[in-house]
């Protein structure tokens, strides 16, 4: 239990019977002259003041850890000691284990020292106690003199992404902040990699793999692409079962056993292995593709990627998609032309775009999504850019179940949504590489700029 969890329960056990009756009033009460709307209202209100009351713990956190400093405890012992003193108070008062009171400690003085603007807009409720979380974490790897640019790119995304995506977009703010160090950094973890094993209870166990991205989202897919292929009528296996038996008939698969007495010329060469081919997304600038620049590529339209790994990649392709992006902004600005159905190239620009599921707050991946008409075809929808957008099977039906939705007609991919109690959500397209997608997407009837 958290640390509100255990005084509100102290202050429950301090009230008498009579008045724990009296605060437990019956949920028809509650109720009734109620609406779905007002209880929505209600719990978007605590929202925004939980948010407010984070703020305030973590400035309460950081003049605490300044009025010990100035202390003369602090100058009696080394710092390191005094640090660790300070930790262990603060842990025992707030009855916190005292790795996340030496958290609560750095992202405390991370937000107000360094990112205010993130405080001020957490204290006022526009985002979660959680969205300021990854953002200190992700700052406090960044040299000071990035942290500002940081911080403002990164507030764009905090009020327009749960914090699932929110997390994943301020990765990728800061990788492309420091892409000339991205290099470096991703040869010195590529020595690290590793696969560990894990025993559990009930006979199972942990399978766990530290591998680089490119391959590890070519596994991944691999995986996903099986475990689609198989999900047939009359399987009874769910896909996340069928993945995990994907795994162990592709590394313990009998027919590619040695048989006794292979050479060691033999063991040495490489074993092509069957099975479905790997399939993975890079987006790479045309100048760094030419060398002539250092920015970094994109995996999957989301993971960045080195410059040199970028180039090494597309060197292995088969063949090539044309994106055009805008040079400050990144927003793609041609693709393809063809208007009837989707195709090849369109898809390919779609799930860039949208990156996942384009309902409020879904994850999944766009590659295992639906491409969704947001005007449908029957009526008066036309298969551009600008009508379509990626839905997992679920919010497809969802949609169909009373939910409303409109796209923005200036090619950011904005979905505008209204659920059957009218309540307004947007969600928005991250972009691979660009900020707040201010360019106008206008490739339908003009030619390519070339």
């Amino acid at each position: 239990m958290d640390v509100e969890g255990n005084d509100l329960r102290r202050r429950w056990d301090q009230f008498s019977d009579d008045e724990r009756s009296e605060l437990m009033t019956p949920l028809d009460d509650v109720l009734e002259g109620e609406d779905g709307n007002a209880l929505l209202d209600g719990l978007q209100q605590a929202g925004r003041d939980q948010a407010a009351l984070a703020a305030m713990r973590f400035e309460q956190v950081h003049l605490f850890r300044r009025h010990r400093e100035g202390s003369a405890d602090s100058r009696r012992h080394a710092a390191d000691l005094f640090a660790r003193s300070v930790r262990a108070e603060l842990a025992a008062a707030l009855d916190l284990p005292e790795r996340s009171a030496e958290a609560l400690l750095a992202r405390s003085t991370m937000l107000v020292e360094a990112l205010p603007a993130t405080l001020a807009a957490l204290r006022s409720g526009r985002f979660s106690e959680r969205h300021a979380v990854v953002l200190a974490d992700e700052a406090a790897g960044l040299p000071d003199d990035l942290r500002g640019e940081f911080e403002a790119r990164a507030l764009f995304w905090a009020e327009r992404l749960r914090v699932g995506l929110f997390e994943r977009k301020v990765q990728q703010l800061r990788e492309l902040l420091v892409g000339e160090q991205l290099a470096e950094r991703h040869d010195d973890a590529r020595r690290r990699r590793d696969v560990h094993v894990e025993p559990g209870p009930d006979g199972m166990g942990w399978l766990s793999a530290y591998l680089p991205n490119p391959e590890l989202l070519g596994i991944r897919n691999k995986l996903e692409n099986i475990a689609r292929s198989l999900d047939v009528e009359g399987e009874e296996r769910s896909r996340a079962q069928l993945r995990a038996d994907a795994v162990i008939d592709l590394l313990l698969d009998e027919g590619r056993l040695l048989p006794p007495g292979t050479s060691e010329a033999e063991l040495r060469a490489p074993v092509k292995h069957r099975g479905v081919v790997a399939e993975v997304s890079v987006v790479v600038p045309a100048l760094t593709l030419m060398g002539r620049a250092a920015e970094p590529g994109m995996l999957e339209g989301t993971v960045p990627m080195d410059d040199e790994s970028a180039r090494r990649l597309a060197g292995t392709a088969s063949g090539f998609t044309r994106i055009l992006t805008h040079p400050e902004t990144g927003a793609v600005l041609s693709f393809g032309k063809d208007r009837y159905q989707v195709p090849p190239e369109l898809k390919r620009y779609l799930r860039v775009r949208d990156e996942t599921c384009r309902f409020v707050g879904c994850a999944r991946p766009a590659r295992f999504c639906d491409i969704d008409h947001t005007v449908p075809w029957a009526d008066v929808g036309e298969t551009t850019h600008t009508n379509l957008a990626h839905l997992c099977r679920g919010h497809h039906k969802v949609k169909d179940a009373g939910w409303q939705v409109s796209q923005a007609r200036d090619g950011t991919g904005r979905l505008d949504w209204t659920s059957p109690l009218g309540r307004e959500y947007s969600t928005h397209a991250t972009a691979p590489l660009g900020g707040r997608l201010q360019a106008q997407v206008d490739w339908l009837d003009d030619p390519p700029p070339f």
